[in-house]
């Protein structure tokens, strides 16, 4: 992060004030224009290939946005300072350094200028007759002399010197420009990317205002400890894979509104603080409509993305009055499941799985979807003998041979007197690096007494030799 902080004052230090960070784009195909004329030259080649490969506009938006993301100082924030200052930039390169056929960035005077930016001090010489030392003269052309503090990320620790000298289209770099010089504007486009783990989506982190009514409450829950219980409320975590190394974590809500008005709980509002580990945090606020569980109480699923780590949570909730609310503070162990080691997410349990719609397929969040299918969420896990019970779960970083999967996945019903074992499945699918894979079963009650059940998988990774448990509870009525 050090390399990013110091690229980023670089590059406010040297840039020139302008009135909008973003450049105009042609109508014809914005597209080609952002690939041709505005980051033509920071984009790889690796990234040039893969974009040249997109076809709908969604793709290549979502593209230009990872692009950006991969080069944000502070990729927590929607602001991109980098970004900003590129556009400033190209801003006043198109406007100043434009003559003949050599427009803009790229002239050497406008590459060098988007990325060493504008010379802390510059000369001027006139041309110049020199006469030769065997007899006649020589013109020496018109030249400008840029000199730079030093940027140590770029290879240039002391200050230095770009010379140009005049020619028919301009100023270009004189060809005795010092190699270090040279390969600082050659390594500029990779030392700018400040996060290359970044693959997908950027998620922006989310503070509370300090002067609302929810922030206020947080931040003294915090300082004192104090918890209030004026709605009766249960919860319970369910974890998945987000990106770009953090985790989903799913609060699964159960309100019992007693005596109080059921109306005021028709919506409700979450909020409050995930504390990790270090300075790590996360802030939430959420209204989520509440839907009927049983005769007497309602129930709310939310979520929101964060680090991996041990973790302290800090809950609020309040229906539409502000004088009633909750505040709760848990221990929260969030998994990593960014780690190379086999793993799945939380199990979950339903009654009830259907196809899930194109719509609800592209939904991110939302813990009921697994793959292709959704699980309607019910609190407590409880079924009727009737019933079949639904379990779905991802598998996470299994090893392939030859892009093949081979994992073998067994089912076990355990009361405190017996274990029933299932038929176990195998899962050898051909598939991408890092890809998720889905994993379930359904398995009719009617057989089962009334009581409480512990449904365990064990999944073992036939390529890796290795293998991972997980378990839910469940109660059949």
């Amino acid at each position: 992060m050090k390399k990013a902080i110091g690229i980023l004052t670089m590059l406010i230090l040297l840039s020139p004030s302008a009135t909008t960070g973003a450049a105009k784009k042609k109508k014809m195909d914005k597209y080609e224009h952002w690939l041709k004329e505005e980051i033509a030259l920071l984009i790889t080649k690796e990234e040039k290939a893969e974009f040249m490969k997109l076809k709908t506009d969604e793709e290549k938006d979502r593209f230009i946005e990872v692009f950006w993301a991969r080069r944000d100082p502070s990729p927590g924030t929607k602001e991109n300072d980098f970004k900003d200052i590129w556009y400033e930039r190209l801003e006043y390169v198109n406007k100043t350094f434009t003559r003949g056929s050599k427009k803009s960035w790229h002239s050497d005077m406008g590459r060098v200028h988007m990325f060493f930016g504008p010379p802390s001090q510059t000369t001027a010489q006139a041309p110049k007759t020199r006469t030769e030392p065997m007899g006649g003269t020589q013109q020496e052309p018109a030249s400008q002399i840029w000199i730079y503090q030093p940027m140590p990320d770029l290879g240039l620790t002391t200050s230095f010197r770009v010379i140009f000298r005049e020619y028919q289209y301009g100023y270009d770099m004189n060809h005795q420009t010092s190699q270090s010089i040279r390969r600082a504007l050659e390594i500029f486009p990779k030392v700018v990317i400040f996060n290359p783990e970044i693959k997908g989506l950027p998620r922006y982190r989310f503070s509370l205002d300090a002067d609302s009514f929810e922030g206020k409450l947080i931040n003294e829950f915090i300082t004192t400890g104090k918890e209030f219980k004026d709605i009766s409320l249960e919860w319970k975590p369910i974890f998945t894979r987000a990106s770009n190394g953090d985790s989903y974590i799913f609060f699964l809500i159960q309100i019992d509104p007693q005596e109080l008005d059921r109306k005021k709980f028709k919506e409700m509002t979450f909020f409050g603080k995930i504390k990790g580990e270090g300075e790590a945090e996360e802030d939430f606020l959420q209204s989520i409509k509440t839907r009927k569980d049983t005769k007497s109480k309602l129930f709310a699923v939310f979520g929101l993305a964060v680090k991996p780590s041990k973790s302290i949570l800090y809950l609020g909730a309040r229906g539409n009055d502000k004088k009633t609310y909750s505040l709760l503070k848990s221990d929260l162990d969030v998994p990593n499941f960014w780690n190379d080691e086999l793993g799945t997410s939380s199990l979950i349990l339903s009654h009830e799985v259907v196809t899930a719609s194109k719509e609800e397929s592209e939904d991110e969040f939302n813990p009921f979807r697994v793959g292709q299918f959704k699980a309607t969420p019910r609190w407590g896990n409880i079924f009727e003998p009737s019933e079949f019970l639904n379990v779905l779960f991802h598998i996470y970083n299994a090893k392939l041979v030859n892009d093949t999967t081979s994992l073998k996945v067994e089912y076990f019903i355990e009361t405190e007197e017996v274990t029933y074992k299932l038929n176990p499945q195998e899962i050898k699918e051909k598939v991408e690096a890092g890809k998720t894979i889905v994993g379930g079963t359904q398995v009719p009650l009617s057989s089962l007494k009334p009581g409480n059940y512990m449904l365990k998988i064990k999944i073992t990774d036939m390529n890796a030799n290795k293998s991972v448990e997980r378990e839910a509870g469940f109660i059949v009525e």
